[in-house]
């Protein structure tokens, strides 16, 4: 199970244009941080989807140090098999439903930073 957070709709519009590009997703996830949540809410908000995980459970989330991330680490430090990973962008996750792995959508996100 792959879940994407960030500061408000982030992880849904880059859901959203996955899809566009590579077709239904269903095994991606997506939590929408807004102002009036607390990190508290968002851990709710992991736990109730990880809580239907069959497998492993990757959280990407948008910067390090923001409340979705602070949030999936704490998640992390209580639930087994889940993954956290920051810098959340298109080609990272382009990358995942390619059949990518983790370490490889990483390398895929810091290469698609270019100037052109």
């Amino acid at each position: 199970m792959i879940l994407l957070c960030g500061h408000g709709k982030y992880g849904e519009m880059i859901k959203n244009s996955v899809e566009m590009i590579a077709g239904k997703q269903d095994n991606i996830f997506t939590i929408d941080f807004t102002e009036e949540m607390s990190v508290t809410d968002i851990i709710e908000q992991y736990n109730k989807r990880i809580a239907f995980a069959e497998d492993e459970v990757s959280i990407y989330c948008d910067i390090p140090g923001g409340s979705p991330a602070n949030a999936a680490l704490l998640t992390k430090k209580n639930s087994n098999g889940v993954r956290v990973f920051t810098g959340l962008n298109l080609s990272m996750v382009l990358s995942l439903v390619m059949g990518e792995s983790a370490e490889s959508s990483l390398r895929d996100a810091k290469d698609s930073i270019k100037e052109l």
